[in-house]
């Protein structure tokens, strides 16, 4: 039987939970219900856009390149995208986006956001986790709807409500963790890069 979340701790996981195991799997069908079809893989599409990727080395890492290009040959994973690099690659390479599924990224990204930029501990109170559960859940069910898969959508929707009240499957909390790691990654990396940018010459000093 589930048990309801009785615990800041509990609170907090559910909703980066719901962010980064659930979130993700939702933009990787988006990202697959615009770029795969019959005719074209996720990997020629990749490679159709290639150029513009490898414009854009300042906003794809070489971590999130060898995710698209494997080295050794091998095709691309969808499961290896977490929502940085989906994110990423909608703004840039999927120009059939409508407006409405850009405005729900955008405002899933911001959520991922807050939820590890302000957090000062793994836990969340009653208040709090409600807004942010509305919120989340709200554009987790309008962007499945955008996938084109009745069935996906309501797995997603059965996958939400389930989160809610049971406790968060042990496997992902790696996932959790790992993305609180890659955002402090990013930041410090994108700290350096200022101060390397701000730092004064040779010829200045």
């Amino acid at each position: 039987m589930s048990s309801p979340l009785i615990s800041d701790t509990d609170r907090f996981m559910c909703i980066a939970y719901l962010l980064v195991d659930v979130g993700s799997r939702v933009l990787r069908q988006l990202l697959r219900h615009h770029t795969v079809t019959n005719t074209c893989t996720l990997d020629q599409h990749l490679t159709k856009h290639i150029s513009t990727i490898q414009s854009l080395r300042r906003v794809f890492n070489q971590s999130q390149m060898d995710i698209m290009f494997p080295p050794n040959g091998d095709d691309t994973n969808l499961d290896d995208y977490d929502i940085t690099l989906l994110s990423a690659l909608f703004q840039n390479i999927v120009p059939t986006l409508s407006q409405q599924e850009k405005n729900m990224i955008k405002r899933l990204r911001e959520e991922r956001n807050k939820l590890y930029g302000h957090a000062k501990s793994c836990q969340i109170g009653a208040n709090d986790f409600q807004t942010y559960w509305n919120d989340i859940s709200s554009i987790l069910t309008t962007l499945s709807q955008q996938c084109g898969d009745t069935a996906f959508e309501a797995k997603i929707l059965q996958e939400i409500q389930r989160a809610k009240v049971s406790a968060i499957p042990a496997g992902s909390y790696l996932g959790i963790l790992k993305t609180w790691f890659d955002m402090i990654q990013n930041m410090s990396t994108r700290l350096q890069a200022l101060e390397s940018n701000t730092k004064p010459s040779s010829s200045e000093s």
